[in-house]
């Protein structure tokens, strides 16, 4: 639309329209309004007066709001930028909107904000700290622990060795518990060559069976680094207590006599070392040696096969009752190692302090 303006306040308007039109620094390159001023003289107004020298100014509104630059440009052919370029919004090319859309595709899909409470725990579950709280407790738990071990002290009697442990730990570090072991005991290549390389007959006993009461203490606990990556976690926990024994002899000539057994007393002290399963809170490994010392009785020295008349063997000890009577006490040990697996009842615990 157009419009006719006259006379001074015509002058008014193109005066400000100028300064209007004028680019300045920090609008020259948004400006897309285009203004037209130009002077008509008194013969183009057709004027009664003729003489009147009034200008003229013809101002296209649409023009000025914009509504002609279709082509994007300005009347000197200046590049304009688009109104929707996020240059104009943001310096930096970030946009507020595509954030909260990006934080809300990160919420869809399942992740974790790198800042988030889960994030920030998960992290820290998987640092390895310089003092951290013990691997597993066992206070008020129950421990069966089958074992398999192998008798070390005696080079003429081998014994193999299935037990059982079960303890209820009283704390941390402190439990009692009942141990039984059986022994499979058999001679060695040795005893064989002692006899047929120097004519001499051994005088040795098996062990049966073994059961003890015993009081666990856990004085050591430690951590040990692999390749610092993980962390191992051990303990060193010593044993001693009192039980039964039962052995048997083994005739030096088991074609004429019958082996006796006897019952007897003793004491025992072990050592044990500790490690637990990853991740597990009721498995553990155990590695441990035990050391027996109780009273035995061995086969007579007089029980043989020169029974005759003028012998020099007795022949009231050809009887196995017999025999064991006129035998006396002596002091036995018996010392083996052993591997074995921990289970813990209840197979869980609760942490009481922090970490």
């Amino acid at each position: 639309m157009r419009r006719i303006v006259s006379g001074p306040i015509a002058g008014l308007l193109a005066g400000s329209l100028i300064v209007m039109a004028a680019p300045t620094p920090a609008t020259a390159a948004t400006t897309t309004t285009a203004s037209y001023l130009y002077s008509v003289g008194p013969e183009e107004e057709g004027g009664d007066d003729g003489g009147e020298d009034d200008d003229l100014v013809i101002i296209d509104e649409g023009e000025m709001e914009g509504e002609g630059a279709e082509d994007g440009g300005g009347e000197d052919g200046g590049d304009v930028p688009p109104p929707d370029d996020t240059s104009a919004d943001d310096l930096f090319g970030d946009d507020d909107d595509d954030d909260d859309g990006a934080a809300a595709d990160g919420a869809e899909s399942g992740k974790l904000d790198p800042d988030s409470e889960e994030k920030q725990i998960k992290n820290e579950m998987g640092l390895i700290r310089v003092v951290q709280r013990q691997r597993m407790l066992k206070k008020k738990r129950f421990e069966l622990a089958p074992q398999l071990g192998l008798s070390v002290n005696d080079p003429y009697v081998r014994h193999y060795a299935i037990g059982l442990d079960l303890n209820y730990w009283l704390s941390n570090r402190m439990a009692l518990g009942l141990t039984g072991t059986g022994f499979i005991g058999a001679k060695t290549p040795r005893y064989d060559n002692i006899r047929f390389q120097e004519g001499l007959l051994l005088t040795a006993n098996r062990t049966l069976w073994q059961a003890h009461v015993n009081f666990t203490y856990n004085p050591f606990y430690g951590k040990i680094a692999i390749f610092n990556r993980a962390l191992l976690h051990w303990e060193v926990a010593t044993t001693i207590g009192g039980g039964v024994t039962q052995t048997q002899v083994i005739p030096r000539y088991e074609s004429l006599h019958e082996p006796f057994s006897t019952f007897t007393g003793g004491g025992v002290v072990g050592l044990v070392a500790r490690t637990y399963m990853p991740k597990i809170d009721w498995i553990s490994y155990e590695l441990g040696t035990r050391f027996w010392i109780y009273p035995d009785k061995l086969e007579p020295g007089a029980r043989g096969p020169d029974t005759e008349a003028g012998g020099v063997d007795n022949p009231a000890l050809d009887d196995a009752d017999a025999a064991k009577d006129a035998s006396e006490f002596q002091v036995a040990f018996n010392v083996t190692i052993f591997l074995g697996v921990s289970f813990f009842f209840p197979t869980s615990f609760d942490y009481s302090t922090p970490r």
